[in-house]
């Protein structure tokens, strides 16, 4: 009886050591699981590799989400160009989670790095199969399609998205810029794009860009540049001529207008400024204060008082802060 008292006191006390011993691992695997999780959320990684390498890669995934150990790692060493490293750990990193196709998204990434565009294609193709929404499978897979002719590739793999955020419609029209032609498919997609994203800024851009040219795009950019120098030294007879010829290259350029109707009330042609400042597209344009202070104050001095300033009161409503001050001069 005694003897089986001891061993069953030894078990106890070698059962409460490995319970200690494998909460202490865990507790230690806990925290490199914070780190790690914190790292993953950045573009690059930013641990170092020798704080990487202390990972217990006994315990194969990162967290709930089960984001191999081995994933981290791999893009240590894909951000320190050690290439066959990365390579191998992600390849690790899928028997750890087969379901996870994060893996295949930087083994495309690792050997589109290193020129193996054979089996960039293929893992390219795999992610963007398998999980079409993320915008970056979808680059990988555009990138994979190299150099196209028609737009007709791209619109076939855009169209199995089923979830298009605003960054997948900017690498879609990125992608269908670069294309000798576009299809009619490619067409509708810019009009839905013009549709839902008016006031997006570099969707607007990436539209105009594909319509125009870029090279349009550029030149008015610098003729729009030399308007603003001579706005500044108050020559702005020389400022219109300048943003009339840039809308010569970009004739659908909100900002165009909005400084042509400036320019125009600066040398007191109110008419004039009325005309461009009514084909400012105001679904497209963000600071509409702005727009009904410059009407206000032209209906004003148009002797057209109170719808002048019935446009003043509405600028004040914008939250335009210098239609205060015109309200005061020209609605008392």
């Amino acid at each position: 009886m005694k003897f089986i008292k001891e061993i069953g006191i030894t078990l106890l006390v070698v059962i409460s050591f490995l319970g200690l011993l494998s909460n202490t691992i865990v507790f230690r695997s806990y925290i490199y699981q914070q780190k790690t999780v914190k790292d993953m959320t950045y573009q690059v990684p930013r641990l170092s590799l020798e704080e990487s390498k202390k990972l217990n890669l006994n315990y194969p995934n990162i967290n709930i989400y089960t984001v191999p150990f081995k994933t981290h790692l791999g893009r240590v060493y894909l951000r320190d160009s050690m290439y066959d490293e990365a390579i191998a750990s992600f390849h690790d990193a899928r028997k750890a989670n087969p379901f996870l196709v994060i893996n295949e998204n930087y083994l495309a990434e690792t050997y589109q790095n290193i020129s193996e565009l054979d089996s960039f294609k293929f893992y390219a193709k795999k992610i963007f199969k398998t999980a079409p929404n993320h915008p970056g499978h979808f680059a990988h897979y555009i990138k994979s399609l190299g150099s196209l002719q028609y737009s007709d590739k791209i619109d076939s793999a855009f169209s199995e998205i089923n979830i298009k955020s605003t960054t997948l419609w900017k690498i879609y029209l990125a992608a269908i810029y670069n294309v000798d032609s576009i299809k009619d498919k490619g067409f509708r997609n810019i009009r839905l794009a013009d549709s839902i994203y008016k006031k997006e800024k570099q969707i607007q851009y990436f539209i105009d860009a594909i319509r125009y040219g870029q090279k349009n795009l550029d030149k008015s950019e610098e003729l729009i540049s030399v308007s603003d120098k001579l706005a500044q030294i108050n020559d702005f007879e020389s400022a219109i001529v300048a943003l009339k010829e840039a809308l010569n290259f970009y004739p659908t350029n909100n900002s165009i207008f909005n400084k042509l109707a400036t320019s125009y009330y600066k040398v007191e042609k109110y008419d004039s400024s009325l005309y461009y400042l009514n084909k400012i597209n105001l679904e497209k344009f963000e600071d509409q204060g702005r727009y009904y202070l410059i009407e206000g104050i032209n209906l004003v001095n148009l002797n057209k008082k109170e719808e002048g300033c019935n446009a003043i009161y509405k600028s004040i409503i914008l939250g335009n802060k210098e239609a205060i001050k015109a309200s005061n001069s020209f609605c008392k």
